[in-house]
């Protein structure tokens, strides 16, 4: 059984173990993950949500999370998202570009949402049953400090391929 299937068996009686799992996972895939403190804490077929502390290893030189940080917990959370709905054993996901805006300074810890509407979605789904081999879709990002402001929107554009 593929492991994200197993995770996601887990899910159904234990959120909360299978959002630590899904942490482990990623933190082991991308080590810069493990270094900003990168905690997956919700994970549907629709929403994923991710935090980064403010800490000394997320901290820039005006006190706030580095701008690094914020983008690389933006597209980690994306990335959680699309490989629960296309398993990384079947399709090959890369980001092609990013678009950013920054609205606040993230002065607290910051969380990542992503709850792309269901169109995406069902694009990336039809473009790969029609086409087979190659879909893209803009999936957007949305950046919360702990008092729920908005710090920074993103979109990415995610590239499947068929691996």
């Amino acid at each position: 059984m593929f492991a994200l299937e197993m995770v996601e068996k887990l899910r159904r009686v234990a959120p909360g173990m299978a959002n630590t799992l899904t942490t482990l996972a990623v933190k082991n895939i991308v080590p810069l993950a493990s270094a900003m403190g990168y905690r997956v804490e919700e994970v549907s077929h629709s929403r994923t949500r991710a935090s980064v502390p403010l800490n000394r290893k997320t901290k820039n030189h005006v006190g706030s999370v580095y701008l690094g940080a914020q983008v690389t917990v933006m597209e980690l959370t994306m990335g959680v998202l699309l490989f629960t709905r296309f398993p990384p054993n079947q399709y090959k996901l890369l980001v092609n570009r990013m678009e950013v805006q920054f609205h606040a300074k993230a002065k607290s810890a910051v969380t990542a949402v992503c709850e792309p509407p269901p169109e995406v979605f069902a694009h990336l789904e039809a473009t790969l049953l029609k086409r087979g081999d190659k879909a893209e879709s803009w999936v957007p990002v949305q950046l919360l400090d702990v008092d729920g402001l908005l710090v920074a929107e993103a979109r990415f554009l995610a590239v499947f391929k068929r691996g």
